[in-house]
C-alpha cells in the first residue's frame, strides 16, 4: 500500500513535474520548424520577385530591340525562342526528431539553402556605320585685268619748204600747138597721114583739146585717129619737171601692135608735157591723142 501510495505520488510528481517539461520542449521544437518555414516563404517570395524583375527586364529589352532595329529583332526572338531555359527545384525535406528523455532534450535544426541560378543572355548589336566622304572641288577663277594705257604724242612737224625755181628748158615756151579732134582715139571716120605734117628734123607740139592733151600708150586698134595704121607711145612719161625722155612710137596694121616704128621726145614741163615729132615713115600712119 505504501507502495502504490508512493508510486502514485511519482505518478503525480511526474505528471506534475515532468509533463510541463515535456510541453516546453514541443514548444521549442515547433519554433526552429516554424522558423524554417517563415524563411522558406521569404526565400520563394525572392525567388518570384527575381524571376519576375528578370522577366520584366527581357520584355523591355526586347521592346526596345524592336523599336530600334526591327529587322534584327526577329532573330532575335527566335534565338531567345530556341534556347531553353531549364530552371532547377530542388526541395529539401526538413526532418525533425525529436527524443525524449528523462532529462536530455536534442533540438536538430537543418538550414535549408536556396540557390537561385540566374541565366543572363547578352545580346551582341553590330552596328556599320557607313561614312560618305564628299569632296568639294572649288575651282578659283582668276581674272588678269590688262589696263592698256594709250599715250598719244602729238609730233608737231615743221615742214620748211624751199621752192627752187626749176629752169625749164626751152621747148616749155617754145612749141606748136595742135588741136586737130581727128587725132583722138575714139574719131573713126576718116583716114589720113602724118607723111608731110612735121618735118625730119621734128617740131615740138603741144597737144590740146579737143584733140587731148598727150599720145596714148596703149593702142585703141586698126583705122582710129583718122588712119589706117594708129600710132601709139611704147614707154614711160617723164616723172620730173624740165626732164626729157626720149621713146619710140609704134605703128598698129596688123596682127603686130608695131608693124612700123619712130622715135620722138618728150619733156616734161610740170603742168603739160610737149612732144618732138617728125614724119611717120610712110603715108596711112598718123599719131593719136588722148
Amino acid at each position: 500500500m505504501k507502495t502504490n501510495v508512493q508510486r502514485s505520488d511519482w505518478l503525480y510528481t511526474e505528471s506534475g513535474n515532468k509533463l510541463p517539461s515535456s510541453n516546453r520542449a514541443a514548444s521549442e521544437l515547433l519554433k526552429p520548424w516554424l522558423v524554417g518555414f517563415i524563411i522558406g516563404v521569404l526565400s520563394a517570395g525572392l525567388v518570384l520577385a527575381i524571376i519576375t524583375v528578370v522577366f520584366i527586364q527581357v520584355k523591355y529589352t526586347f521592346s526596345v530591340l524592336k523599336v530600334l532595329y526591327p529587322t534584327n529583332f526577329t532573330v532575335l526572338f527566335s534565338d531567345s525562342q530556341n534556347r531553353i531555359t531549364t530552371a532547377t527545384t530542388t526541395t529539401s525535406t526538413t526532418s525533425t526528431t525529436t527524443t525524449s528523455t528523462t532529462s536530455t532534450t536534442t533540438t536538430s535544426t537543418t538550414s535549408t539553402t536556396t540557390t537561385t541560378t540566374t541565366t543572363t543572355t547578352t545580346t551582341t548589336t553590330t552596328t556599320t556605320t557607313t561614312t560618305t566622304s564628299t569632296t568639294t572641288t572649288s575651282t578659283t577663277s582668276t581674272t588678269t585685268t590688262t589696263t592698256t594705257t594709250t599715250t598719244a604724242t602729238t609730233t608737231t612737224a615743221t615742214t620748211t619748204t624751199t621752192t627752187t625755181a626749176v629752169v625749164l628748158p626751152a621747148q616749155c615756151s617754145s612749141y606748136t600747138t595742135n588741136t586737130d579732134s581727128t587725132r583722138n582715139i575714139g574719131y573713126t571716120s576718116s583716114s589720113v597721114c602724118d607723111s608731110s605734117t612735121f618735118s625730119s628734123l621734128g617740131v615740138w607740139v603741144r597737144f590740146l583739146s579737143p584733140a587731148g592733151t598727150s599720145i596714148p600708150t596703149v593702142t585703141p586698134g586698126i583705122s582710129h585717129c583718122g588712119t589706117d595704121a594708129s600710132g601709139c607711145y611704147n614707154g614711160a612719161y617723164p616723172s620730173t619737171a624740165g626732164s626729157t625722155t626720149t621713146g619710140t612710137v609704134c605703128y598698129h596694121w596688123s596682127i603686130s601692135t608695131c608693124d612700123w616704128s619712130n622715135s620722138i621726145q618728150i619733156t616734161n614741163c610740170g603742168a603739160f608735157y610737149v612732144f618732138l615729132l617728125i614724119n611717120p615713115p610712110v603715108c596711112n600712119l598718123r599719131y593719136c591723142t588722148t
